[in-house]
């Protein structure tokens, strides 16, 4: 594995987990927070074929349990988009915490404090921290110490990294677990005869 990934990036373990129930469940206590559908409001997906309007509609089924152990990290990264179809993709990361009997282990947000210093389209992470001047100077850090069934929500986009745990007791192994699943949103209908826009011809172009 370590010789087609970079475990420099991550080197925890994860295990896919396709749920229907439970994705069923997690939406059900989801969708009738008021809070949830102001934080989406006026909000749409990422990537191209944006036209229509868009509509909350679900928890993704495919779930990742991520395990983090000693000295296990994942550095600073956006989350992928997932997209079943053309009209229905995904646009908040959430986050369960399912347990909490370690030391450190946060979950740390960064969010730039300039505009970067030249066009960070099609970059790399490391090389869009580089031209917003680092991490170091010019990110606000916040930091979420994990607790046992406490969940998070963020949009795909944002920078965050996850450091490694430390036990609390060196008879027990240390374990940081944690369930990320997706929060779909769907066109709720397409308009005939629509054409990209010239930013999404451009993006197009490039790749």
């Amino acid at each position: 594995m370590s010789n087609t990934y970079n475990v420099e990036k991550a080197n925890n373990s994860r295990l896919i987990i396709v749920d229907d129930r439970l994705s069923e469940d997690l939406w059900r206590r989801l969708h009738l927070s008021d809070k949830l559908a102001k934080l989406i409001q006026n909000r749409e997906p990422l990537s191209f074929n944006l036209q229509g309007e868009w509509e909350i509609s679900g928890v993704n089924v495919a779930m990742r349990l991520n395990k983090y152990s000693k000295d296990e990290h994942f550095s600073p990264h956006k989350d992928a988009q997932y997209a079943p179809n053309g009209d229905e993709r995904s646009l908040f990361s959430l986050l369960i915490y399912l347990n909490d009997n370690f030391e450190k282990g946060e979950t740390k947000f960064h969010f730039s404090k300039v505009l970067p210093q030249h066009d960070v389209k099609g970059l790399t992470t490391r090389e869009e921290i580089g031209a917003y001047g680092g991490l170091e100077n010019d990110y606000e850090c916040v930091t979420i110490q994990p607790k046992q069934s406490y969940a998070v929500l963020f949009t795909h986009s944002l920078l965050h990294e996850v450091m490694a745990p430390k036990t609390q007791n060196c008879l027990a192994p240390t374990e940081r677990l944690v369930l990320r699943t997706d929060i779909l949103v769907k066109r709720k209908e397409k308009v005939l005869g629509f054409a990209i826009s010239k930013e999404e011809r451009e993006d197009y172009m490039v790749n």
